[in-house]
């Protein structure tokens, strides 16, 4: 499915709540850098978890969304792949949850110093907002692949809006892992972003954040099943209907500062193995 406008009241609810996705009023008087650099002196209740990194505005749909599809319990194993500093690991965290955080922008070297540059994304910031909120949350500063992670560990696997920055190869490595980590019974949550200015929507191959992925290739054949997500609004579906997707624009949520929307699907694993 494709996150719809307005959003549903449990959701709108749920983001004023937490904060989400921007952070509450209280924070939207600082710069992210400087809640980040503040963090110690400042009420982080009056903040909220969701302060200290900058996001899209399709997170507004998808932050509510996964939560609600994920279904929080005390002791729930739950894997963030690509979570940066988001507020929802921490939620999660507050519920409850044994998160675990696989982000490989975390890492020393170049590319780490300009993540933590450009996101403020370090091992150093990410435990002081855990701390803040008087929670843990693991990070793993590898990719999936290399995390080091046992088979079946986990309850819940998340991977919000960061395949579409990949290329098509690499979303399915991640996905071939996030399915080798998942135990039975337990679910993959998914959402990726739909660029209406890249092909087949617009003329472009790939914009300056990623490309339309084939969701379908990403995921097929993967001992995994479908249970949340229309497929005739997942590109690369063979359900999938361009005209379809294009006569829902009134109506989808799709970024004030950017053509895209969000693709939501949820998978799982059958306890007895795919059928």
């Amino acid at each position: 499915m494709i996150g719809r406008s307005p959003l549903p009241p449990e959701y709108a609810e749920w983001n004023a709540r937490w904060g989400a996705p921007y952070g509450r009023p209280a924070a939207q008087e600082w710069e992210v850098a400087d809640r980040l650099r503040c963090l110690d002196e400042i009420d982080p209740d009056a903040f909220g978890p969701f302060a200290f990194q900058l996001t899209s505005d399709t997170r507004v749909f998808e932050y509510p969304w996964a939560y609600h599809a994920l279904r929080p319990e005390p002791g729930m194993r739950v894997l963030d792949i690509g979570a940066g500093l988001s507020g929802l690991q921490f939620v999660l965290a507050m519920q409850g949850c044994s998160v675990t955080n696989v982000d490989p922008s975390a890492k020393n070297g170049e590319w780490g110093a300009l993540s933590a540059a450009m996101w403020g994304l370090t091992p150093e910031n990410h435990r002081r907002i855990g701390d803040a909120f008087g929670v843990e949350v693991r990070l793993i500063p590898e990719t999936v692949q290399d995390a080091g992670l046992p088979p079946e560990s986990f309850d819940r696997v998340l991977c919000l809006s960061v395949l579409e920055h990949l290329d098509q190869a690499e979303a399915r490595a991640v996905l071939e892992s996030a399915a080798a980590l998942l135990a039975p019974g337990g679910l993959v949550l998914l959402t990726v972003d739909l660029f209406f200015d890249v092909r087949p929507f617009g003329v472009l191959p790939a914009n300056s954040y990623g490309s339309n992925l084939d969701i379908y290739a990403c995921v097929r054949d993967l001992g995994l099943e479908l249970v949340q997500g229309e497929p005739r609004e997942l590109l690369g579906f063979p359900q999938y209907d361009v005209s379809h997707v294009v006569s829902l624009v009134p109506d989808l949520l799709i970024s004030p500062r950017y053509p895209c929307a969000s693709q939501a699907l949820v998978l799982t694993k059958p306890e007895g193995g795919s059928r």
